[in-house]
């Protein structure tokens, strides 16, 4: 009982040092527990979306529409379940985009949140994201492309999970772009034609062999998207996949400082309490007894830490959870999914592992007789370790050789010091190299490689003769393989001596190189590691007619898994005339024919990408506060631990003279060379994860982040590291400024 009313009394004496390292634990688990829950009941939500309301297994398009007859018969004869659905895009203003589709019954059935379904002609629920964007609420009037109508509820469809206009689009802009389901009598008024494509579904997920074969003998395929490689779908499960990847490791490692802190305080407060350890076991107290009792310290720490950032991330992981769901324009269909696996972890593991190895620690203190805990440390250890004993540690003035000293003795703070400030750096560099990544993937692909403004896409092969302001192309949904893998990407037969499309490396220009073989995008030889002489085989997906090529080139072009052929052997390639293309890039904007499948406007691309890359790169700020805030609690516990150890020599130097400044200078700043070396390694290592985990989402996405590090992210990352160090310092100098001159003579009596 005694000893029970120790442990309060001792927290309230060291409340900076218990509740710092708490705090530390408190946000491990908050980001764990809040962000897995998150990311478990997005999961949830997706798969109940899915699988309740028929996600496509695939969807296509062609040249002209097939008849109903026609969907029968390959659904009998591939067992597949076939649905028409069509599509119109309205423009709702400048920027705006509206895309109307018409209401399917088996296949990506839409699902109302709010209001109802539309029945009559002009009536329309759209995406519910897209109508608070642009200020649309229910019952209000809505003008589409000559006919008046009515929004009737908030739709949400299983193809447009991330809401993209194309395929290649990186980044969804509500704003800009929106889905709309309306009826079949309102597309009979709409002025414009609509397009018609074909969604396809069966249970194991797959496309029949043949399958798009006999399409194409029936009408040529403009467009065909597996699950797999459809954006709108699989970009929320990337998401899942990396963001779980993410928080676990970010989350494990905080947990790990935490621990590495509680261990480092219970180890201080048992050397400190040497003498009363040896006089309780002297008078009869047993080692099990004072073993629990200062367990009592982990068990209040990690208790409370556990406990408070379970409340706080489970409260955390619902604001997170909708706005997941707005993001990837996910119905609410569940309010909140308790994980019992992720409390269980975010409980049970931060306390378990504080407890076991806070007991090994304690178990190691009371592993002594009484006589050699009443003796005073130093008596016990009297041998230098062989760093002591290196010849420049014995040289200089007594100030270096004091400062070398304390550093060399501790070896531990070193170490907690140098991952303090790897750990800050890492997120610093990472929130850097995103938010300069993201300029660099616009500028490379769309500014200084794709020089067109509009790309035209026309519904079947054209061979009329083009004028000099144009160059056609031929693109072509393919399988490419290497020696280990194959993916899925696009491929275009161009013209090597076009102006419209410069395949750069760096300031080196391919076109010349394609008479030789094949140049890809980088985001394609980030996935298959493909180098410049490596072999490769393009297979075709409709008639799986195969060539064999070999990499001539990697161009800097970020976005979409593509590879660039001359476009004579595209067209042989794919069985195409000789002269005829699919598409042509051009500067003057295009006038619309009946002809025309899709018309690209490359800057309506680059604003859609600036629009939604802001809050990305205001994130970057977040992720340096964050750095800042784990920073500053890891190094000033540390330094805080520091002055208590050295009390008595602080007290002897202020006894002798010395004044506070010149005793921070010996004693606090001796770590500065370690700040600066973590920070200069740490550099290295972010730049080789972030390689590794962009490398990991090109396959999902379609994109590749540029990883480069500049002069101003090194100058910038090190101003908020020092800032970071000298804040610590701060508060640690006040403690030391609190150091009695009587310390000396106690250490003495001692």
């Amino acid at each position: 009982m005694i000893l029970r009313k120790t442990i309060p009394r001792t927290i309230k004496e060291k409340k900076f040092q218990y509740v710092g390292v708490t705090i530390l634990l408190v946000l491990a688990v908050m980001l764990y527990v809040s962000m897995s829950m998150a990311i478990t009941t997005l999961d949830k939500r997706n798969q109940q979306f899915s699988e309740k309301y028929n996600q496509e297994s695939f969807h296509f398009l062609t040249g002209s529409p097939l008849s109903q007859v026609q969907l029968q018969r390959l659904e009998d004869q591939y067992s597949l379940t076939l649905e028409a659905r069509k599509y119109q895009d309205i423009s709702l203003g400048k920027d705006t985009t509206l895309r109307i589709l018409s209401e399917t019954q088996s296949i990506n059935i839409p699902y109302i949140s709010e209001g109802s379904m539309p029945k009559k002609r002009g009536e329309v629920a759209l995406a519910k994201m897209f109508a608070q964007k642009n200020g649309y609420e229910i019952g209000d009037s809505i003008e589409m492309n000559g006919v008046k109508g009515k929004v009737t509820g908030y739709v949400y469809l299983p193809d447009y999970i991330y809401m993209i206009k194309q395929q290649y689009d990186l980044l969804s802009n509500a704003n800009e772009f929106g889905i709309g389901v309306a009826s079949e009598e309102t597309f009979q008024h709409l002025s414009g034609s609509a397009h018609t494509e074909v969604l396809g579904w069966n249970k194991e997920d797959k496309i029949p062999s043949g399958f798009t074969q006999e399409v194409q003998n029936n009408t040529p395929i403009l467009q065909f998207v597996a699950r797999e490689d459809n954006s709108r779908i699989q970009f929320v499960e990337s998401e899942i996949n990396g963001a779980s990847t993410t928080i676990s490791s970010l989350s494990l490692f905080i947990l790990a400082l935490s621990v590495a802190m509680i261990l480092m305080l219970m180890k201080r407060r048992l050397d400190m309490q040497r003498k009363e350890i040896g006089t309780l076991l002297a008078l009869g107290y047993r080692k099990k007894e004072l073993q629990l009792h200062y367990l009592g310290y982990a068990w209040f720490i990690g208790l409370t830490g556990s406990i408070l950032g379970i409340l706080a991330g489970a409260g955390l992981s619902v604001p997170f959870s909708n706005l997941y769901s707005n993001y990837f324009n996910l119905p609410r269909i569940s309010l909140f999914d308790w994980s019992p696996a992720v409390l269980i972890v975010g409980f049970i593991i931060p306390v378990v592992l504080l407890v076991l190895l806070t007991s090994i620690v304690i178990y190691r203190a009371l592993n002594k007789d009484p006589l050699t805990l009443l003796r005073p440390k130093e008596m016990t250890t009297g041998k230098k370790s062989w760093l002591e004993k290196l010849p420049f540690l014995n040289s200089g003035s007594f100030i270096r050789r004091f400062r070398l000293r304390l550093l060399v003795r501790s070896k531990s703070r070193s170490f907690y010091i140098f991952l303090g400030v790897m750990f800050s750096t890492l997120l610093l560099f990472f929130g850097f190299i995103s938010f300069r990544s993201m300029d660099q993937l616009v500028d490379s692909t769309y500014q200084d490689i794709q020089t067109y403004n509009y790309a035209v896409h026309f519904k079947s092969l054209q061979t009329e003769k083009l004028s000099d302001s144009q160059s056609p192309f031929v693109t072509s949904e393919i399988t490419v393989h290497n020696e280990k893998d194959q993916v899925k990407a696009t491929s275009y037969g161009i013209k090597p001596t076009t102006e419209y499309i410069k395949l750069l490396n760096g300031s080196q220009r391919l076109n010349d190189q394609l008479k030789d073989g094949a140049v890809v995008s980088q985001p394609l030889a980030a996935i298959l590691n493909l180098h410049v002489g490596d072999p490769l085989t393009i297979e075709n997906t409709i008639n799986e007619q195969k060539l064999k090529t070999k990499v001539t080139g990697i161009t800097d072009i970020y976005i979409g898994k593509s590879i660039y052929l001359p476009l004579y052997e595209e067209n042989e390639f794919l069985g195409y005339p000789k002269g005829s293309y699919t598409g042509v890039w051009q500067n003057e904007k295009p006038r619309v024919t009946d002809d025309v499948f899709l018309v690209e406007d490359k800057q309506k691309v680059i604003d859609s990408f600036e629009a939604s890359s802001g809050a990305t790169r205001y994130s970057v700020f977040g992720m340096a506060g964050f750095a800042i805030v784990i920073g500053v609690l890891v190094l000033t516990l540390l330094t805080n631990l520091i002055v208590e150890e050295n009390s008595p020599s602080i007290s002897l130097f202020k006894v002798m003279g010395f004044h506070d400044k010149e005793i921070s200078k010996l004693v606090l700043n001796v770590y500065t060379p370690i700040v600066f070396l973590s920070y200069f390694l740490s550099i290295p290592l972010a730049l080789f994860g972030l390689n590794q985990i962009f490398n990991s989402m090109a396959e999902q996405t379609g994109f590749l982040f540029p990883t480069e590090i500049t002069w101003w992210m090194v100058i910038l990352g090190l101003a908020i590291i020092w800032i970071t160090y000298w804040i610590s310092l701060s508060l640690s100098k006040r403690k030391l400024k609190q150091v009695s001159l009587q310390e000396a003579l106690k250490k003495q009596q001692d």
